[in-house]
């Protein structure tokens, strides 16, 4: 993969992992910082990257481990609801989308799971295969999660 391949892959990517990030961390400052380190940890790593198939899914495993590795770091966390200015014009729905998940008070998993089917459009099978997870064991923590979300008030 060329380095400018590799720019066009992370820029058509870049929004996802972004808001990937952004479900672990729940701090816009984090999720950007964790999309950067995934990005040049990505970039150096490239050459074990044996299927460049598999580079948006390596990519975003990466961006989760990133992410999990500022939220161990202890930072100050802000609530997203007090998210004002979202780097991107058009995520206030996602916004709103990680506000019911905080709501419904999900863990981390079921949050992955939930932004690999909603943000990034996985099906259950390609969402259990891309977290190493059984397929019944992701079925059940999707419906489990849909269930906590239509409990929420305001939601049907």
């Amino acid at each position: 993969m060329t380095k400018e391949e590799f720019a066009a892959k992370v820029c058509e990517n870049e929004k996802k992992l972004y808001m990937a990030a952004l479900s672990v961390v729940r701090n816009t400052e984090d999720a950007r910082d964790a999309v950067a380190s995934a990005v040049t940890h990505a970039w150096e790593k490239l050459d074990t990257l044996h299927n460049e198939e598999k580079f948006d899914g390596w990519l975003l495993k990466i961006t989760y481990n990133e992410a999990k590795k500022a939220l161990r770091h202890g930072k100050d966390r802000v609530s997203l609801d007090d998210v004002k200015e979202p780097s991107y014009e058009d995520d206030h729905c996602d916004l709103h989308f990680f506000d019911i998940l905080s709501a419904a008070k999900l863990d981390g998993t079921s949050r992955r799971i939930m932004v690999l089917r909603f943000i990034y459009g996985y099906e259950l099978p390609e969402t259990a295969k891309a977290l190493g997870m059984p397929y019944p064991t992701v079925k059940t923590k999707y419906y489990r999660a849909l269930e906590k979300i239509k409990k929420l008030p305001g939601l049907k």
